[in-house]
């Protein structure tokens, strides 16, 4: 991916994005604990080594990453001290045939507007990067946290989708992002 997509890490005021690393294992094992608590969504629960396999699987996918064919995570770290923040992940997700921005923010950091600053800088690097119409997101009713932060970071509704998921088939919140250099759909 470095080859092709020389802008990482993608940084913010306070942020940086970056592509995750086998020292990370620790830090997103806490976030698949999280998810046992109904503090992150059901499918990160993950026992330690499922954990490590998943990370390893998603760093052996930065050499050949496109967000049109495919999807991968990030780390997502504070500027100031490298402490690990949450994740957020962009690409074509299978289900829903578009590329998407998503993101996750340790329970510890959340409310302190990391997640409205994480889509934003992802939202605009997969746009210019890969220069897309637009990118997608897609949010359950519940979530009321990530419906604000989506809006606050200048996605529009355009309605709902049933989108399979691993546990079962959700209708979702789903939200667009325009590409301004890019003319709009209709």
């Amino acid at each position: 991916m470095d080859k092709e997509n020389p802008t990482l890490p993608i940084l913010t005021d306070r942020l940086m994005i970056r592509k995750l690393t086998r020292r990370d294992q620790e830090h997103i094992y806490d976030l698949c604990l999280q998810a046992f608590t109904n503090d992150w969504p059901a499918g990160w629960k993950m026992n330690y080594q499922q954990a490590s396999d998943f990370l390893d699987w998603q760093i052996s996918k930065y050499d050949t990453f496109n967000v049109i064919s495919d999807s991968v995570y990030f780390a997502v770290v504070s500027r100031d001290n490298s402490t690990f923040i949450g994740h957020c992940h962009v690409g074509n997700i299978e289900e829903l045939g578009e590329t998407e921005v998503g993101y996750g923010i340790a329970k510890k950091y959340r409310g302190l507007g990391y997640a409205t600053e994480v889509a934003q800088a992802l939202t605009q690097w997969a746009l210019n990067t890969f220069n897309l119409k637009y990118v997608a997101a897609t949010i359950v009713d519940n979530n009321f946290q990530s419906l604000k932060v989506i809006e606050k970071a200048g996605f529009v509704k355009y309605g709902r989708k049933k989108i399979p998921s691993l546990d079962e088939q959700n209708e979702f919140n789903y939200f667009r992002y325009y590409n301004p250099s890019q003319k709009r759909e209709i």
